[in-house]
Formats: structure tokens, C-alpha cells, sequence
């Protein structure tokens, strides 16, 4: 009786375990990071992603499977990704403030990095962010970004409800 009972447990358990991992996961979030650089007088911007995610939300708007980082990548994995940045992300200062694609890594966890620039800026007084990543297609959805003047960092949670945040940099 006793083996009985420990076996239906165990089944139990081991089924509860399979069938929590039938989704990838269950938080969608992307983390943004913004310094800006003294010396070159730039914005420098890092962006931090679920490699599978972006890649579907690719998929779900321009039908390109990009296959990051794998020996069939997609032959303009970075225009593409570049431009779904570019749609999705936006600076302004007292204008917009335009930025370029400096690269991309892809580590083992299936992160992917992207690495964008701004083209030369005056510190700013005030950044207006404007982040969409990955909202149309996971309705749970967080992008943290943090902003980093000097040693202040200030931080927002954009998500579908929430797509600008200013920030006041002093």
C-alpha cells in the first residue's frame, strides 16, 4: 500500500513538473540600459533580450526566421533587427536623437545583446524614452530601461499600458 501511494505521488509530481514547463517561461521582459559617454558625447545604449522572443516577434511582423547567431542566420540579421529596434525605441531630447547599430551577441542562456549608439549629443537635461519591445506580442510584456548619468540611475517598466516615460537627468 505504502509503495502504491508513493508511486501515485511521485507521478503526481513528476507530471505537475512536466506540465510546468510546457511554456518556455512565463515572464516576458527585456532590459534596457542607457549611459551617456563624457568623452565621446554620445548615448550608449545596451539592450537585453530572450533570444526566441525577439526572434518571433520578427517572424510575427516581417516573416524573416533570423536564426540568431546560428550557422543559417538570416544574411541581414542585423538590418532587420536593427530596424525592428528602430520602430520600437525612441530617444528625444529637445529632438529626436538618432542612433546607429554598433552589434549583437548572442550568449548560451539564449540572451541576446544589442548594442546601439547615438550619434554625438549634448548631455541632456531631460530623455524622453519611448520603448515597444515586444508588446504586440506578449501581452505580459516588461521592458525595464535604466538611465545612467554620473552615479544616478533612474529606472522605468515600460509595458503595453506604458510605452513613454521622461526622465529628468541632473
Amino acid at each position: 500500500m505504502k509503495k502504491t501511494s508513493i508511486k501515485y505521488s511521485l507521478t503526481i509530481v513528476l507530471t505537475i513538473l512536466l506540465f510546468s514547463f510546457s511554456n518556455l517561461h512565463d515572464f516576458f521582459i527585456s532590459i534596457t540600459s542607457i549611459d551617456y559617454n563624457n568623452d565621446s558625447n554620445k548615448l550608449e545604449v545596451s539592450c537585453q533580450f530572450t533570444t526566441h522572443d525577439i526572434e518571433k516577434a520578427i517572424i510575427s511582423a516581417h516573416k524573416i526566421d533570423l536564426n540568431l547567431c546560428e550557422p543559417n542566420e538570416y544574411p541581414k540579421a542585423d538590418s532587420v533587427l536593427f530596424e525592428y529596434i528602430k520602430s520600437n525605441f525612441n530617444l528625444r531630447s529637445i529632438a529626436t536623437i538618432s542612433y546607429n547599430f554598433v552589434g549583437k551577441e548572442v550568449n548560451l542562456d539564449e540572451t541576446l545583446w544589442v548594442y546601439i549608439e547615438s550619434s554625438k549629443v549634448s548631455k541632456p537635461d531631460k530623455l524622453e524614452i519611448e520603448n515597444t519591445f515586444l508588446v504586440d506580442d506578449f501581452e505580459s510584456q516588461s521592458n525595464i530601461t535604466h538611465v545612467n548619468f554620473g552615479k544616478k540611475q533612474q529606472s522605468f517598466s515600460f509595458n503595453r499600458l506604458h510605452k513613454v516615460n521622461t526622465y529628468t537627468v541632473k
